[in-house]
């Protein structure tokens, strides 16, 4: 039996890592591997290796062989960054572990040609990312010209927004009622709103 370690990773603390957890356990189970760890971290995909606590965490382990695969749910989980990406790569292969990404369904243990499209994998993901990056910069950019929008903390508030929280709160709604109601903004920024309101 191989035994294997699942690697999951989401970028924000508004996510979770249930769903790519309960795939990768039953595709170990349909293929008779082993899981003998699981690392699970919030952090972002770009980030370099030595930042990622999880990451690193394994990394080691791997080298006192305490698994011989690692399986995670996509190949961007492992990395955004095509630099860390092939350096992650490359030290597998050193201590030959293999590397299985379920959304692209490519194992390393396939040889040169799967890990041959670990690499375009990984290309492609860099240059999303870097396309997501400019499209979000060219709409926060635009929505700064509109009247009544605000921008902090990567969300769009307007004041019709803050006017309802607010109202929301007139009423005793607690901070998590009123998220209930107005879902679209965290309950941070819920509570920035009534905080500069007393102001």
């Amino acid at each position: 039996m191989t035994d294997v370690c699942l690697y999951l990773r989401v970028s924000t603390s508004h996510q979770n890592t249930d769903n790519q957890e309960l795939e990768l356990v039953e595709l170990c189970k349909r293929r008779g591997w082993n899981i003998v760890e699981i690392y699970k971290e919030t952090v972002s995909g770009t980030k370099k290796n030595e930042d990622r606590k999880e990451l690193t965490k394994m990394l080691g382990d791997m080298k006192k062989r305490y698994f011989s695969k690692i399986v995670c749910y996509d190949l961007s989980r492992i990395s955004r960054n095509m630099g860390e990406l092939v350096k992650t790569l490359s030290l597998l292969d050193d201590y030959k572990i293999s590397l299985f990404s379920w959304k692209q369904n490519l194992d390393t243990d396939d040889g040169g040609l799967g890990k041959m499209f670990f690499y375009f994998v990984g290309i492609f993901n860099e240059i999303e990312t870097s396309l997501r990056k400019e499209r979000q910069l060219t709409s926060i950019n635009r929505l700064r010209t509109i009247k009544g929008f605000k921008y902090g903390g990567n969300e769009l508030i307007s004041n019709e927004t803050k006017q309802k929280v607010l109202d929301l709160r007139e009423k005793g709604l607690s901070y998590r009622k009123i998220h209930k109601e107005v879902s679209t903004i965290s309950l941070s920024s819920i509570g920035n709103i009534i905080t500069e309101s007393r102001v």
